[in-house]
């Protein structure tokens, strides 16, 4: 049975050196400016300008209400399951056993669902696309073998050689209608928003392949969705991403920082979990936590998993227990 990973107070001080939140750090992402800049046809959302213009961290509105806690909900990402040789650290036929042993464990555990972040599959090159498919209904199954609600992230690879209505089709959101790749739900009074970062800056799908991940966009209709399931909602916020909103490396999205700003201006959102960078890190700016697990398909054995139950308690706070590989975290509500 695995067994949780330390939590960065017990652990050695060098494994934790890149998680702590640097004094320095900290105070230049609190200064940083909220407003985002238009990429293609991806221009900045009217509500990130208004926060942007807002001489720092706009005005919170009314704090949410609090959850009936505790909250449990199980995360894991990138699993990159497909039948084909490992590449480097990636062992992609390994993903199937790993992600039963981290299904076992949450369902061991309780949790209220099971959030995937996203890279779910992968391929060998040069397969048809009949093969991709069944690597994804091979995931899939061990996904549901969880035998509770569960929810997907859209992630490039998800998309390198099938197209998002294929992949939707092959994927249980519970509760969610047919089709969509970005979509909200509640569980134990808490709203989950999930994005779905896999257009390109002329807001196109990303579709069996064509495209370049490092283009990974929110295009203006899905801030626009964004900005009115904020305003609608009364309960706190948690998003689900693939691609990092905090970072500025290739691993993020391009128009982060108008997404960012409207995550601030509604005052409701707790913290950010997110996938495809494959080292995992953490950050906090503005008051947000940015959480981002680490990959399943990193690694070979049992103990080079990666999976992560989170509890929200009834003061907001947010405990993230990894499991061998993932880092455990206690993320306190800013506010």
């Amino acid at each position: 049975m695995p067994t949780p990973a330390p939590s960065p107070a017990r652990a050695p001080a060098a494994a934790a050196a890149d998680w702590r939140i640097a004094r320095r750090d900290f105070l230049r992402a609190s200064t940083a400016s909220l407003g985002g800049l238009a990429l293609g046809a991806l221009v900045p959302h009217p509500l990130a300008r208004a926060a942007a213009a807002a001489n720092g961290a706009p005005t919170a509105p009314t704090t949410p209400a609090a959850p009936r806690a505790p909250l449990r909900f199980g995360l894991l990402t990138d699993p990159h399951y497909a039948d084909a040789d490992a590449k480097g650290t990636r062992f992609y036929r390994e993903s199937l056993g790993k992600v039963r042993a981290a299904v076992t464990q949450l369902r061991a555990e309780r949790a209220a669902f099971l959030g995937v972040l996203g890279d779910v599959k992968d391929m060998a090159a040069g397969e048809p696309e009949t093969r991709t498919l069944a690597h994804l209904v091979a995931i899939e199954a061990e996904i549901q073998r969880f035998a509770g609600p569960t929810y997907h992230v859209l992630g490039n690879h998800d998309m390198d050689n099938l197209s998002k209505p294929q992949f939707v089709a092959h994927v249980t959101n519970t509760g969610i209608a047919a089709g969509r790749s970005y979509y909200a739900f509640s569980s134990g009074g808490v709203r989950f928003v999930v994005l779905d970062a896999t257009y390109d800056k002329n807001g196109r799908d990303y579709d069996h392949g064509k495209f370049d991940w490092r283009d990974a966009n929110l295009p203006a209709a899905q801030l626009d969705w964004l900005a009115t399931e904020l305003a609608a909602t009364r309960e706190p916020v948690i998003v689900f991403v693939h691609q990092r909103l905090d970072g500025e490396g290739d691993a993020s999205i391009r128009n982060r920082t108008a997404a960012r700003a409207l995550l601030e201006a509604s005052g409701k959102v707790l913290a950010v979990f997110q996938g495809h960078d494959h080292a995992g890190g953490h950050s906090l700016i503005n008051g947000i936590h940015y959480y981002t697990l680490r990959a399943v398909v990193e690694g070979t054995g049992e103990t080079s998993n990666a999976f992560a139950l989170v509890e929200v308690a009834a003061n907001l706070d947010l405990t993230v227990t990894g499991y061998h590989r993932a880092v455990s975290l206690t993320l306190p509500r800013r506010g």
